[in-house]
């Protein structure tokens, strides 16, 4: 994250998303509270939709850089 080396990606955002998605269905069906994880869907979902589905998972550090106000490199 600190090179910010997003690629080639060791582990797709898109696929993380998915599998966090499994697992806070999961929680919801046992009426686990998960609000780090919540949190975590919300950012890699915004990832995704500024078309970092396909950068490694870390690449949500750049929404947290980009809300910071400062520079991101892509």
């Amino acid at each position: 994250m600190a090179r910010h080396d997003y690629e080639p990606a060791g582990f797709r955002l898109k696929l993380g998303w998915k599998d966090l998605r499994l697992a806070l269905d999961a929680a919801q069906a046992s009426a686990t509270p998960m609000p780090i994880g919540s949190f975590l869907s919300d950012r890699m979902l915004s990832a995704m939709a500024k078309g970092r589905g396909d950068m490694d998972w870390s690449a949500i550090a750049l929404g947290a850089t980009e809300d910071a106000g400062l520079s991101a490199k892509t």
